[in-house]
């Protein structure tokens, strides 16, 4: 499937402009340094060949190069925070990194002055120095003197690389709708087109953990790298805390997402009760707007400038886990001989599907497309035959249903702590 952010990309530094002229001579220093800077090399080289291609399939070099050189990283600032007074004649160094969610730069000025915090005199000087806007028709860029910056900017390349590799893993993140009425009406049928048994279930835990890792690093910016950089100047959203807890809430929705398959998959007896994959739907779709409340509480016109694929990820991924959910509540309500609520919930979900399928370039639409020609169309025509049958009741309206939905019960998958080595 294709990833909803771009991958964080970066320029090249010089050794010599981490080494402060007090330490010049210090060669075991200076080697050090220098060996840093080239793991930071390959990073970016990697990084640079990834943003060529949508295919997520060879992300798994590309996270070894991030965590060899945040090792390294993680130990150069250690180090220079023990030595304040040595470091204060450090050369200006330029770090710069392009944004994984902002792709259009429509008005310099007016959105640079969105992300400029209140001036304080540590934005002129130290870590903490200013950002500057560089811009492009593409991704947006940003540059900083901050050491505090350039960390945060790779740990979330970290994560970023970490979801991809997740979704790498499976086709799919949706779940598959194997009720018992589906089954009996349309034997063999499977949402998910990635191998089953034993093997397809260990593919979605171990993708459903590099996600809850993923949460982990957004977690460790949010608290402890975001408060160095707090009166910072920044041109780009990307470690702004409404971005991290986006993004951070996001790869838990998902974690939660493939969590209920391998349930579904491990337990089949819960097949015979559609209402707890119905509440846990719920519950997921409810994280998914709360991401989505994130990305709009962004200052002034820059949700306008978020990339499309993530604003569509959001809002579609909401519709597509609220349609599956209303499947398998038509299913509970059909049991319960509660008919016309049953044919209401899936003539929503037909409709919530369709208006994703319309969507040409949602990553969405295949999930929606699948759904819609294999278990709902006979679905809704059998809830409808049995309402007009044997139920004789009417129809609820949408708002009707919407009010009578069941609060959603979450997973609460937990984010692995993300740990400096």
């Amino acid at each position: 499937m294709r990833y909803y952010l771009r991958n964080p990309k970066t320029k090249a530094i010089s050794p010599s402009s981490l080494v402060p002229p007090a330490l010049q001579e210090d060669s075991q220093l200076y080697a050090r340094i220098t060996k840093m800077c080239a793991l930071r090399e390959t990073m970016r080289e990697r990084l640079k060949a990834q943003s060529k291609t949508e295919e997520l399939s060879h992300v798994g070099p590309i996270i070894s190069a991030i965590q060899a050189y945040l090792s390294e990283l993680h130990w150069y600032i250690s180090y220079l925070e023990s030595n304040p007074e040595a470091f204060k004649g450090v050369p200006n160094i330029e770090f710069i990194w392009k944004s994984a969610m902002i792709s259009r730069l429509q008005d310099k000025v007016n959105i640079a002055r969105q992300f400029i915090a209140p001036r304080t005199d540590s934005d002129n000087a130290g870590p903490n120095a200013g950002s500057r806007l560089l811009g492009g028709p593409k991704q947006r860029r940003t540059q900083s003197s901050s050491i505090y910056m350039e960390l945060g900017f790779t740990l979330q390349t970290l994560a970023v690389t970490k979801c991809m590799n997740a979704y790498s893993r499976i086709a799919t993140l949706d779940t598959e709708i194997e009720c018992e009425t589906i089954n009996i009406m349309t034997p063999g049928l499977r949402v998910v087109t990635e191998e089953e048994g034993e093997q397809g279930v260990e593919a979605l835990k171990r993708a459903s953990a590099e996600l809850r890792e993923a949460a982990g690093v957004f977690e460790y910016v949010i608290e402890h790298v975001l408060p160095q950089i707090r009166y910072m100047r920044m041109s780009v959203p990307d470690l702004m805390p409404e971005v991290q807890h986006m993004l951070q809430t996001l790869a838990l929705a998902d974690s939660d997402r493939l969590s209920v398959r391998v349930w579904l998959r491990s337990d089949k007896n819960q097949r015979k009760t559609p209402n707890m994959p119905a509440n846990l739907l719920l519950g997921i779709q409810e994280r998914y707007n709360s991401a989505h409340s994130s990305l709009r509480t962004l200052q002034g016109g820059e949700f306008r400038n978020a990339s499309s694929d993530i604003q569509n990820y959001m809002r579609d991924g909401q519709r597509v886990i609220l349609a599956q959910a209303m499947i398998y509540l038509a299913q509970v309500h059909s049991d319960n001989q509660k008919y016309g609520n049953a044919v209401g919930f899936m003539r929503d979900a037909r409709e919530l599907l369709i208006d994703v399928k319309k969507r040409n370039q949602s990553v969405h639409v295949t999930t929606a497309s699948m759904l819609l020609s294999g278990p709902l169309e006979p679905l809704y025509s059998l809830y409808r035959r049995n309402n007009d049958t044997i139920g004789f009741e009417s129809i609820p309206s949408s708002d009707d249903l919407r009010a009578r939905l069941p609060s959603g019960r979450t997973l609460l998958s937990k984010p692995v702590a993300y740990s400096p080595s």
